[in-house]
This record gives C-alpha cells, structure tokens and sequence, in this order.
C-alpha cells in the first residue's frame, strides 16, 4: 500500500514538474538580442583598449547605421566601427544590456 502510494505521488511530481510553460526563465536569447550583447562589448575585444577613456565606462546605447556602427558609453565617449556584412541587425537604437 505505501509504494503504491508513493509510486502515484512520484508519477505525479513528473507529470507536473516536466510540464513546459511559456515563461521559462532557461529560454535562450534571440539572434538579435546576442547580436547586440556582442557589438556592445566588441570594444573591450580591442588589444589597445586599455589605454582608452571608455575602457573604464559601460556601454549604455549601441547606434546602428546604414554605414558605422556607434557603441555609446556612460562617459559619453564613444567607439566607431564600420558596418560589415556580417552585422544583421537592422538600422535603429539599441540599449546594451551590460
């Protein structure tokens, strides 16, 4: 009698501990989202940063154009890339989620 009882309480925690929900905080970020996680902190990729006056500020705005790429800092400094072709995201504002 207690196995059977424990065997259903077993059953019933999988049931409803494997159950999916829409709000799942292990969801992985979009393309877009990681896109611009990684053109924000692009900058401190540079081996000559560390001598720069944004390298000690946050990047608060990344600017997206048709030509440049804009990675604007606390400091307001900012670092200018050009655009490439590998760059997705569409022109616009981003705020970095650093």
């Amino acid at each position: 009698m207690k196995k059977s009882i424990v065997l259903q309480l077993l059953i019933f925690a999988i049931i409803t501990g494997c159950n999916s929900s829409d709000n799942s905080q292990f969801l992985y970020p979009s393309a877009r989202a990681m896109e611009v996680r990684y053109l924000c902190r692009l900058p401190y990729l540079d081996a000559a940063a560390p001598h720069q006056s944004w390298s000690r500020s946050t990047p608060v705005l990344l600017i997206v154009g048709e030509t440049k790429v804009i990675v604007y800092f606390k400091n307001d400094r900012t670092f200018v890339l050009d655009r490439t072709s590998e760059i997705t995201l569409p022109a616009g504002k981003y705020h970095c989620p650093l």
